[in-house]
């Protein structure tokens, strides 16, 4: 990583290639290449460092102990990955991230990248915005899965994604076992609602 890939990066926007090359030069960092299906962090994993994803796309998803899996969230470079996180007393992380497609991660030891943003209020400003919008994208999350029905969460599914190829993957993001989504999609294809092309579903205007 140099200084020069760094200010392109949306948390370091305002910072000057010289400030970019001091802070690499003082804090312990690597640049880490993961390949698609590997993880970049198991759920539980103490989060000790700043964790970048520069290019690529990974999905971060939770399990129980039973191994069911919910898809959290995708996430597309450039991102902080788990920045709520990272100096939160239990330090840990909530989910496993799994690299969909090759990834570069820098990361960044936590303790130096904090100085840094007391060194520098625009850095601290992009990273406080990074955890509000994360929290904000959570607590719509948490009204999804508390307030709507399993039909009503696919209907938005449908409307932002547009349609629906693999029903696995969005079994995995609703959180339900695919028989369950496999009878709310007959139910919504009843009701004139969607319409299934070959394996692909649409939704209907």
């Amino acid at each position: 990583m140099t200084a020069q890939q760094l200010v392109r990066l949306p948390l370091f926007g305002q910072v000057t290639e010289a400030e970019a090359e001091q802070l690499l030069h003082k804090a312990p960092n690597s640049l880490r290449k993961y390949k698609s299906r590997e993880y970049i962090a198991r759920q539980g994993d103490v989060c000790r460092s700043l964790y970048i994803l520069c290019t690529g796309t990974v999905r971060a998803q939770m399990e129980n102990a039973e191994g069911k899996q919910l898809t959290i969230d995708v996430i597309n470079a450039p991102d902080v990955l788990a920045p709520a996180f990272i100096y939160a007393s239990e330090n840990r992380f909530p989910v496993n991230v799994e690299a969909i497609s090759d990834c570069d991660v820098f990361i960044m030891d936590k303790n130096r990248f904090l100085d840094f943003m007391h060194e520098t209020p625009s850095v601290m400003k992009n990273f406080i915005g990074l955890i509000s919008d994360r929290s904000l994208f959570l607590s719509r999350k948490l009204n999804e899965f508390a307030l709507q029905s399993l039909k009503s969460r696919l209907l938005n599914y449908l409307q932002v994604n547009k349609r629906i190829s693999n029903q696995q993957e969005v079994a995995f993001i609703l959180g339900v076992a695919r028989p369950s989504l496999a009878r709310a999609l007959s139910e919504l294809n009843n009701e004139g609602r969607i319409r299934m092309e070959g394996k692909e579903i649409h939704i209907n205007d």
